[in-house]
């Protein structure tokens, strides 16, 4: 509690320091035990442009930069210093999420609110090419869901209700042709 009250005393000396001499950048940094680094507050004429994060090893870990005050995007870092994962806030409290693997590819997009996965979710092969499509409502499975083959085309097309395959499913073949269609209700084959 009191290592909390000195860093929001010290990060609000910090922005009063910044805002006095305006073309001077300011920080606030807390500390591991060991002394290295843990977190820094970067502020350009007193408004916070920059908040990184490390390991206590010293490796940068996440960073978020801001536009006028506003976070702009957030993002996490791999040991190796490639990103992981960016998050972008949009309007009415969404945020769009993007995942990359280790070759910088995108490998998942998706939107959240409030914590949770709302909307389509979608999932990629290392080429780029989508793999998979689903829709979520509030964190649940809800709505259209379409898989596909590297080679872009549709493998299985099907729906969700509530978290349950409900409606028509239907399989293809990598060159199109429909294999099967079978009914679901409440994740029951029918």
């Amino acid at each position: 509690m009191i290592k909390r009250q000195l860093f929001l005393l010290c990060l609000f000396l910090v922005f009063i320091a910044g805002s006095m001499v305006s073309t001077v950048s300011a920080a606030g940094k807390g500390f591991y035990d060991n002394g290295k680094t843990k977190w820094e507050y970067l502020f350009e004429e007193g408004v916070i442009s920059e908040a990184r994060w490390y390991s206590e090893a010293g490796e940068l870990i996440s960073q978020e930069t801001y536009v006028a005050g506003q976070t702009d995007k957030t993002e996490g870092y791999r040991l190796d210093g490639s990103v992981e994962w960016q998050v972008k806030p949009l309007e009415e409290g969404r945020q769009e999420v993007t995942r990359f693997d280790l070759e910088s590819q995108k490998t998942e997009l998706y939107q959240t609110v409030a914590g949770q996965v709302d909307g389509v979710y979608k999932t990629f092969y290392s080429t780029g090419q989508a793999k998979q499509r689903v829709t979520y409502s509030q964190g649940v499975l809800n709505g259209p869901a379409t898989t596909f083959f590297s080679s872009g085309q549709v493998e299985h097309e099907f729906s969700y209700s509530n978290g349950e395959v409900d409606g028509l499913y239907r399989t293809y073949s990598e060159e199109g042709k429909l294999l099967s269609e079978y009914i679901f209700l409440n994740g029951q084959l029918q």
